[in-house]
């Protein structure tokens, strides 16, 4: 499959814990997948379904019921929930901003920094379904999900400042964002070319990179969102040898 541009969907971790574990059911999203069909992997997308139904049909192939992955994932929203007080999560989420992050991260951090070990049986099924080479993509999305997590905690936001108005400006921005540096730094590669970007392709890579987190510089949240993911997205290309941040 083609991928004409990077098609990256990015978003404040708050929004992120809240949608996978108040959004639709695992059974809803994972029935948009065909089982047995032959889904593609885009390297270039990153998108909840398109992995949803990748792994779905993989493990379809190896004699595996899909439902496995919906069970799985219904795992991983239960445990959020055992972990996080998901309803008050939610109604702090809404009133983040500069006077209010630390008090917030504060409460909310330590439960935070556990989120992560909920996705464990998840990755577990997803592992004895996709081939190696491409488990890794779900293992950089974990990571990816992780330091993001770890950024944010520290030392309850000393890494961040949560201007609510620039964020929301952001987030309104963010498809527009995305969209303008992917279309002008095409990368037009087969999946399994991930491993032989050329320099050029690498270069092209962080351009898209720098672009997008130049363009959320005033939304701090955001830009290290965008440089996290592209960081662990380049660590599984060839372009790992010979880019800079």
């Amino acid at each position: 499959m083609k991928a004409p541009y990077l098609q990256l969907l990015l978003a404040p971790v708050v929004v992120l814990i809240v949608t996978i574990v108040l959004g639709p059911s695992g059974t809803t999203s994972a029935s948009h997948g065909e089982p047995g069909s032959d889904a593609q992997l885009d390297p270039m997308e990153f998108s909840y379904l398109s992995l949803w139904k990748y792994a779905e049909a993989e493990c379809e192939k190896k004699g595996i019921n899909g439902s496995e992955i919906t069970t799985s994932w219904i795992g991983v929203r239960s445990c959020l929930r055992k972990k996080l007080d998901v309803v008050q999560f939610n109604l702090d989420a809404l009133r983040l901003d500069l006077d209010t992050q630390q008090s917030i991260l504060e409460k909310h951090c330590p439960n935070l920094s556990k989120a992560t070990n909920c996705f464990g049986p998840f990755m577990k099924v997803v592992k004895s379904c996709v081939p190696e080479q491409n488990f890794e993509i779900f293992e950089s999305l974990r990571g990816w999900f992780a330091d993001v997590l770890a950024h944010i905690c520290e030392d309850n936001g000393k890494n961040i400042k949560y201007d609510k108005a620039k964020h929301e400006k952001c987030a309104n921005e963010m498809g527009a964002y995305i969209f303008e540096c992917a279309a002008q730094n095409i990368i037009d590669k087969q999946y399994d070319d991930r491993k032989s970007f050329t320099e050029e392709d690498c270069s092209m890579l962080v351009r898209a990179k720098n672009c997008l987190v130049n363009k959320l510089n005033d939304c701090s949240v955001f830009s290290m969102v965008a440089q996290l993911f592209y960081e662990h997205f380049i660590r599984i290309t060839s372009c790992k040898h010979n880019t800079e941040n």
